[in-house]
């Protein structure tokens, strides 16, 4: 028998073929290799490219073989290899090789078959004895399996759910239909360390559907697109290997809270992986493989907070994408204090009177942007905007925030900006929901914005 040699496994392709993982040197992703399972054969799991659907099983086989092995470390043999280079070889998922051995385990239970091949080999007479006795045992597997009808030998098995690799419903109609539901799923390929697919096992079929992780994003790793140029950014290997050693081919739940604008969205989905190791989303964010998201930091379920505080931290740490970062690692403390609204300047800008100081100061609303004059398309609401603001708070005690100063630029003097809440309502956040201001957007450097920004987005 060939050297014993040990490895990760990467994930199952199928009810027989697995991929391997060799050790990692440095921040670079470790080899792999493909490694057949010698002399057995699983049920097919179709190719959509190549319109082939899948083998009665086929899914059932590699669930089987995924959920024993995904993401552990076996010792492996390599038997034979085809003339093309391909490895078939022998698995074992503990210290025994007879009892521990994958193949007779698939085999057993019904969930793969002995090759032709395998049989033919036993009347050579050059067979190797290591490998005679392994197809003796694998063959006592096959005849338990006929025998007590179980698996692939079932005269009438169960119909599996269809597997659906492509997503043809309408994405607006699922969404409202699972939205917030903690779906059952598999991680089946992580694209980058904040996007992936993944398997829903629904009641009636498994859905594969592209899940963007709320509230984060890592550095884009795009390669072998046809059509299109590779990108990688920096860091982007290295963080999407360490999401795949965590999240690959792993048992995990799926919320699902919103869809991206834009073409992409049919069978695209923002949303978070809830798994027993942690939430990922924040692990990402605090070891500096991604930043917070603004776009889809909306769609958290309690805000995105406690990710913006992981976020200042590892800017502070100046660590992987955060390294050379040379901006504000933290927020200036508040100044907050009680006063009386007395003037609406604009949509965008109040005065109120600080008792404390017995002096009348004029703020800014944090992070939002009144309609503008200049735009025919907005000048109407200019005014609308200024009114609301006059009906909801004109002559009323509100909390003053303090978030920013704004120095001087060109033609514009210099402001003070504040989140001001009335009554606990965010003037700022009253507006945009009405429709008479806009969010303004920042870089992840910038920590001049509202106190309450995600509330705003």
């Amino acid at each position: 028998m060939n050297q014993l040699q040990g490895a990760a496994v990467k994930l199952a392709l199928s009810g027989d073929s697995i991929v391997l993982r060799g050790a990692q040197k440095g921040n670079n992703p470790p080899p792999e290799r493909t490694l057949g399972l010698a002399y057995i054969q699983a049920p097919h799991l179709g190719n959509a490219k190549k319109n082939m659907a899948d083998e009665p099983l086929s899914l059932e086989s590699r669930e089987f073989l995924r959920r024993r092995i995904a993401g552990k470390v076996v010792k492996f043999v390599v038997r034979y290899k085809t003339p093309s280079g391909r490895e078939y070889g022998s698995v074992y998922i503990g210290p025994n090789l007879i009892e521990d051995d994958m193949s007779i385990k698939l085999v057993h239970e019904g969930r793969a078959k002995v090759t032709d091949q395998a049989r033919n080999k036993l009347n050579r007479s050059d067979v190797n004895p290591d490998e005679a006795d392994l197809i003796d045992r694998l063959l006592d597997a096959e005849q338990s399996a006929r025998e007590s009808k179980r698996g692939i030998w079932d005269p009438s098995p169960q119909p599996s759910r269809p597997r659906l690799t492509a997503f043809d419903d309408d994405a607006s109609a699922f969404l409202a239909k699972h939205k917030g539901r903690e779906l059952r799923a598999t991680v089946e390929q992580v694209r980058d360390a904040s996007t992936m697919r993944v398997m829903l096992h629904l009641p009636n079929a498994h859905q594969m559907i592209t899940l963007m992780l709320a509230g984060v994003k890592a550095p884009m790793v795009r390669t072998n697109v046809p059509g299109q140029a590779d990108i990688v950014e920096p860091f982007g290997e290295e963080a999407r290997f360490n999401v795949e050693i965590r999240m690959l081919q792993q048992d995990v739940k799926v919320r699902l809270e919103g869809m991206p604008q834009g073409n992409a969205a049919n069978g695209s989905f923002v949303g978070t992986v809830i798994h027993s190791a942690g939430n990922i989303a924040e692990w990402l964010v605090s070891s500096s493989f991604a930043k917070v998201a603004d776009w889809s930091a909306v769609y958290l379920e309690g805000g995105a907070a406690h990710l913006r505080q992981l976020e200042r931290a590892a800017k502070a740490n100046r660590m992987r994408i955060w390294k050379g970062f040379t901006g504000q690692t933290s927020q200036a403390p508040s100044k907050t204090f009680e006063a009386t609204v007395i003037r609406i300047v604009s949509g965008d800008t109040v005065v109120v009177y600080d008792e404390a100081r017995d002096a009348d100061r004029e703020f800014q609303l944090s992070s939002i942007r009144q309609p503008r004059m200049s735009d025919p398309d907005q000048a109407g609401y200019t005014e609308k905007a200024r009114e609301s603001l006059r009906r909801l708070c004109i002559g009323k005690p509100v909390t003053v925030t303090i978030d920013f100063h704004k120095p001087a630029h060109e033609n514009f003097r210099a402001r003070d900006c504040a989140t001001i809440k009335c009554k606990g309502t965010d003037l700022g956040a009253h507006l945009v929901k009405n429709g008479l201001a806009g969010v303004l957007r920042y870089r992840a450097d910038d920590g001049d914005r509202s106190s309450n920004y995600d509330e705003l987005l």
